[in-house]
């Protein structure tokens, strides 16, 4: 039978493994090894940009703590004021067709 030699690619910087002909490391954002050439398109600057803070990390985005102020909230419970008359005439309703179909259905059966 024959064998098969699959070679794992692992990034210099962090050692994590790269897919085959990964370009930059999914973990670090590193390049990884190998002579490959990545084409980027060359943009015209008109003005010097301006000065960006650093980039934070997802998990430091994760671990701030949230500024939203919360207000408690009061639910109260009021009683209906008059009998409801609808719903249970519309459950009797309800409950005796069900009963007439499951009669319906023995009695065919």
């Amino acid at each position: 039978m024959a064998e098969s030699v699959i070679t794992i690619e692992k990034c210099d910087a962090c050692g994590a493994e790269v897919r085959d002909e990964s370009v930059f490391c999914y973990n670090c954002g590193g390049r990884v090894r190998g002579d490959r050439s990545v084409t980027v398109p060359e943009a015209k600057v008109e003005s010097a940009p301006e000065a960006r803070p650093p980039l934070r990390s997802a998990a430091s985005l994760r671990n701030q703590r949230r500024s939203v102020i919360r207000q408690p909230v009061e639910i109260t419970w009021e009683r209906p004021q008059k009998f409801p008359l609808g719903f249970v005439i519309t459950t009797i309703v309800l409950v005796t067709g069900a009963l007439v179909l499951f009669l319906i259905a023995l009695y065919l059966h």
